[in-house]
């Protein structure tokens, strides 16, 4: 089963493959749409699991990546509440490579999405870390 770390991963593992002297792609601009697609899902699915976690309902006739914000912000800390700003940021990214296939998407545009994610996944293992410890 996989988790969203093994996403993250896969992620890294995506865009390393680019910086190797031996890659080649058919359609490179495709493999820089998915790595940033999956950065952002690993992310979705990190702060969607604090949501979870956190008391209060999540709003319904939303869409499910906006419930996780929404909640977020509701419920949450003044961490949780910038994690959910740093979603919000990313899901932008996201949605631009999922559906602007007219604009070009970048190797650039890749590295920033995965890692923005990494600095949120950091930012979560810090505030979790201060809260436990």
């Amino acid at each position: 089963m996989i988790n969203e770390v093994s996403l993250l991963e896969f992620s890294k593992s995506e865009y390393a493959r680019f910086n190797d002297a031996s890659y080649s792609s058919n359609n490179p601009e495709v493999e820089y749409r998915n790595c940033a697609r999956v950065a952002y899902y690993s992310l979705y699915h990190l702060l969607k699991d604090i949501a979870d976690g956190l008391p209060g309902q999540y709003e319904q006739n939303i869409g499910s990546h906006e419930r996780v914000i929404r909640k977020l912000m509701t419920f949450g800390d003044d961490n949780q509440k910038l994690f959910a700003e740093k979603l919000k940021s990313q899901r932008a990214i996201r949605v631009s490579a999922d559906y602007n296939l007219k604009h070009p998407f970048r190797k650039s545009e890749a590295y920033k999405s995965l890692r923005y994610a990494e600095s949120v996944f950091a930012l979560v293992a810090e505030s979790s870390e201060s809260a436990t410890g």
